[in-house]
């Protein structure tokens, strides 16, 4: 401390001299206090800063993305067509990926890419050869851990007595190839773009100015959301079951992103969503011949509480095995 703040202090209160080394220890303390607050004021501005321009980001591309579901319905109908899989070919790309790559480019002034898709010190293939097992394996898991909530649910006794039927999706497209451009849509398209921008990307780049399950659960928002138009415009779903179905779209961002979180592989979750898409659209069952049947909120309460069960149990699961996944682990730039 200096002599003209001992000599100040003094003026106003003599009796800080008998006690002025814990005094000049306290003002120290908050000299430095202070000073180390200068910089952390101004990381919280960059930090916001940075937030609100990926945020931003994210509303201009799922702002693009409702005009092209409004414009392109007329065109695309009925939901699942041949022309529906073609066109999401070739806008999807385009609409979510390009405002990245401009972003990137212009106001970040990177140059290297905004996601690595491979390790420095392992070859590629084998890399994602690995992610490819990891994928199966979660898909797996996914189809038992949903079948067993489906049986919980519809024997309950709310139901009555239901009988299962298995149903296959494949049997009701136009042809096979129909069917062959809906299964590598939906592999080699949104999930490779999709897991791009939300989890290699924002989830990624949140993580640089927020914490990890901060921006896990951020990420996962921003994806569920991501889905409302074509939920709205094209589903043309209302309610509560559009409720449920956000509540499933934000579920499923937080089980890809935490498996990407604790492997750093970006193919882990290209390939289970991958996989997830394909299988709903290929394989499923349902419960029939409902003696009963409850009001629509019973029903939606009880379907919304299974799915978070779901999820919860997933995550869990994720978490014990997070060590399995240090063979594909790939540390970010």
């Amino acid at each position: 401390m200096s002599p003209a703040i001992t000599e100040k202090v003094a003026l106003h209160d003599p009796s800080w001299l008998d006690t002025n080394a814990s005094h000049q220890r306290h003002l120290r303390f908050n000299k430095f206090y202070f000073q180390a607050q200068i910089p952390t004021c101004m990381a919280n501005t960059h930090k916001g800063r940075y937030i609100a321009e990926l945020l931003g980001l994210w509303t201009f591309i799922i702002g693009c993305w409702v005009v092209y579901r409004l414009v392109s319905l007329p065109y695309l109908e009925p939901f699942g067509s041949m022309k529906f899989y073609l066109a999401q070919v070739i806008f999807q790309p385009i609409i979510l990926l390009s405002p990245i790559f401009l972003y990137w480019k212009f106001v970040r002034k990177e140059t290297a890419t905004p996601v690595r898709f491979f390790p420095d010190y392992s070859s590629k293939n084998s890399f994602v050869f690995r992610a490819l097992v990891f994928g199966i394996i979660l898909i797996m898991a996914e189809l038992i851990l949903h079948f067993i909530r489906s049986y919980a649910i519809f024997n309950t006794g709310l139901f009555g007595d239901t009988e299962l039927e298995f149903e296959f999706g494949f049997l009701d497209t136009e042809s096979w190839s129909h069917y062959l451009v809906m299964a590598l849509t939906n592999l080699l398209i949104v999930a490779i773009v999709e897991e791009f921008v939300f989890r290699g990307f924002f989830q990624n780049q949140f993580e640089k100015v927020l914490p990890k399950w901060q921006s896990l659960a951020l990420a996962s928002i921003l994806f569920g959301l991501m889905h409302l138009p074509i939920a709205i415009i094209v589903y043309e779903m209302e309610g509560l079951w559009l409720v449920y179905s956000l509540i499933e779209w934000i579920g499923a961002g937080m089980i890809f992103g935490y498996a990407y979180q604790i492997s750093r592989n970006i193919w882990v979750c290209i390939f289970w969503h991958g996989l997830h898409n394909v299988l709903v659209g290929t394989f499923t069952w349902r419960f029939v011949e409902f003696e009963k049947v409850p009001s629509e909120m019973v029903t939606f309460s009880v379907a919304t509480l299974g799915i978070i069960v779901y999820f919860t149990t997933t995550m869990l699961l994720l978490y014990i095995s997070r060590n399995k996944f240090k063979s594909i682990e790939l540390y970010n730039i």
